[in-house]
């Protein structure tokens, strides 16, 4: 009955595939078009093999049963790993192309092997390839948490003969404003398609404006497009291209738990820090209209963010009142995490014409947010036109460094492994601060006299651990677990010396070839307080010292015989404006410093003899103690359950 509804409403497929099984007309959908263009296929003999649903050579009823089948139960798209997929299409008078596949590092000298064997050849099918490569995005096996659909073209020029490859177009502009529309509107499995192409200028370029309106059209957006007058230009363009990509390959799963409302209420969620005077300010934000019917949130905005959960989210769990609702692969525009801390939900009130804070939201009630490895489809499309001549090799060795990078994709910036044991470096910008406190705080009681005078400490850029080493670092390094609180690796090591942080780090760097190092007591402050971002808290990260630390109040009156007692697994309270954590409370940490008066500038290192700085307040410290501003110290030999440190670099 389908198909006998459906015969006089032939609709032919369109000039592009779909990786969508089933999806004929490339539409995003498998439905009723999609019969017709098979019934279509038949009745005109076209033989259009993307009409041959069950690969049997013949396109006929068993097809139409075939998309019949996918529109009552579904397409079956197989799933292969996360990470990155990648091809390589070399171009002259024909195509040589390493198909898409998984880039790792026992993979990785296939790619080498085929960019090393090019050639080159006349001839320059750059259109013709543009289009096959995005063919083979569309038809890639689809990695699950895809973020990342990338075209990356280089040319030495305008195209050549892609015209005679295809029917379709009449003329360059005609193939190149279609190839520029395939670009900005198709969706390969629900992801946008990055488009950069790398033009060189130089004098086999004839026509200057075919060459600046070829590498617009191949580019997504016009800052995608780069003409560079030299292969040294080129490899910088490439490597930005890389670096742009890498920093993306992280994407995070937010939760929002939530009093259920009337339906047609719009809710924002902002994820910056912002107030009710600065509500309609926010730059980061989820908004929607909420259905109590459905339970759900439609009509959904994102601002300062991208997200695949779509325009409309259904409730994932109702609790009672409280309504969960999850929205998966956030990235924010800022390059920057979430913090949950800052998460607030605000009801827009009609008569007021202006947003209300919910009284009933509270960040306790989220979930953590969780980090997700993206994955990546990226083809490189290289000119092997002869006219290359003495610039092939520059552009071998360039496209091996890209693959190089892109080798190292599911690699966090500042994510460090060894021995199976991973931890995230923090880089902190260089600045001016002022380290110390005023007379008037210690005169008031509220400072100590050691932490004068406040003085001006400039820095340059460095990183410092987003946490404490934790024992299971610790022990990775050093097959040996010092720590007074076990039973969960994830706290922080305790029962260090400052000479056995030494020689941790020594082993360390030895493992990783890294220069790690204990911070300074003034990098260190300034990390706590927040170094550029400081939001000017007298703890690291708040005001409110039970938000960002375990201390006495939480940790130590509550008695040996409570879980609570002692440390505590890092990075379970608050970060701070920087997303480092504990550097309030928990365990005190060692620095490079030996503790002296402070004479206005920053005291690197000390001597081998004498008392180091330790800096952060521990598990039953109290306030006073656990401000960034506090100081202690001790001799290098001390080994204490309060005491163990935090990496710089």
């Amino acid at each position: 009955m389908i198909v006998l509804s459906t015969v006089m409403a032939f609709a032919g497929p369109r000039q592009y595939t779909s990786n969508i099984v089933g999806d004929v007309n490339a539409d995003g959908e498998v439905n009723i078009a999609d019969i017709n263009a098979v019934i279509y296929a038949i009745v005109n003999t076209t033989g259009d093999l993307k009409c041959d649903l069950n690969n049997d050579g013949e396109i006929n009823v068993a097809d139409i049963n075939k998309v019949i089948d996918i529109i009552l139960n579904g397409p079956v798209i197989p799933l292969v790993d996360t990470g990155m997929y990648m091809g390589v299409i070399g171009f002259n008078q024909t195509l040589m192309t390493k198909e898409i596949s998984y880039l790792d590092s026992t993979t990785v000298n296939d790619f080498y092997g085929f960019v090393n064997d090019l050639t080159t050849q006349p001839g320059r099918l750059l259109y013709y390839s543009v289009d096959n490569a995005l063919d083979a995005l569309n038809t890639a096996p689809h990695p699950q948490h895809l973020q990342n659909v990338a075209v990356v073209t280089f040319t030495e020029g305008i195209d050549q003969g892609s015209l005679m490859m295809t029917d379709k177009y009449d003329t360059e502009a005609e193939y190149a404003q279609a190839l520029h529309n395939r670009i900005l509107n198709e969706r390969v499995y629900g992801r946008p398609i990055k488009a950069y192409s790398v033009g060189l200028m130089n004098e086999n370029v004839k026509d200057a404006n075919q060459f600046r309106s070829n590498l617009y059209a191949l580019a997504s957006d016009s800052t995608k497009a780069m003409e560079v007058s030299s292969m040294a230009e080129a490899n910088s363009s490439f490597q930005a291209i890389a670096d742009e990509l890498v920093r993306r390959n992280m994407s995070e799963t937010l939760t929002l738990v939530f009093p259920g409302v009337g339906t047609g209420t719009r809710i924002r969620f902002t994820l910056d820090d912002v107030t009710e005077a600065t509500v309609n300010e926010s730059q980061v934000y989820i908004e929607g209209t909420f259905s109590l019917r459905t339970r759900s949130l439609s009509n959904i905005v994102y601002k300062g963010l991208t997200c695949t959960s779509g325009d409309s989210v259904v409730a994932s769990s109702v609790d009672g009142m409280f309504v969960s609702l999850v929205f998966d692969g956030i990235q924010l525009d800022s390059e920057e995490r979430i913090e949950k801390k800052k998460i607030q939900e605000w009801y827009w009130v009609e008569d007021q014409n202006d947003w209300e804070a919910s009284t009933e939201f509270t960040t306790d009630r989220l979930p953590d947010v969780e980090s997700t490895y993206s994955s990546a489809l990226v083809m490189l499309l290289m000119d092997c036109s002869s006219v290359m001549n003495e610039n092939f090799d520059d552009l071998k060795l360039s496209a091996n460094a890209f693959i190089d990078r892109m080798l190292n994709y599911n690699t966090i910036p500042g994510m460090f492994t060894v021995n199976g044991v991973s931890f995230q470096m923090v880089p902190v910008e260089g600045g001016t601060f002022t380290m110390g406190v005023d007379s008037i705080m210690v005169e008031n009681g509220v400072a100590e006299a050691d932490e004068l005078p406040a003085h001006e400490v400039t820095l340059e850029p460095y990183s410092i651990g987003q946490t404490e080493v934790t024992q299971e670092l610790w022990q990775a390094v050093m097959g040996t677990n010092p720590s007074s609180f076990t039973g969960d690796l994830n706290r922080p090591v305790e029962q260090v010396s400052w000479s056995d942080c030494q020689t941790f780090i020594a082993r360390l760097n030895a493992l990783t070839g890294k220069n790690f190092r204990l911070p300074t007591e003034a990098e260190w402050e300034f990390a706590a307080r927040g170094g550029n971002k400081a939001g000017g808290t007298l703890y690291s990260g708040s005001d409110n010292l039970e938000d960002v630390a375990w201390y006495y109040t939480n940790s130590y009156i509550v008695g040996p015989e409570s879980a609570d007692y002692g440390t505590h697994a890092v990075g379970t309270k608050h970060s701070n404006e920087l997303g480092i954590y504990d550097m309030s409370g928990n365990v005190h940490e060692w620095c490079a410093d030996e503790y002296a008066p402070y004479t206005g500038v920053d005291p690197e290192g000390g001597a081998s003899l004498g008392r180091y700085v330790i800096r952060g307040g521990c598990w039953f410290s109290v306030p006073l103690d656990c401000r960034s501003a506090a100081r202690n110290y001790e001799s290098p030999g001390m080994r204490i359950y309060t005491i163990g440190l935090r990496l710089a670099m």
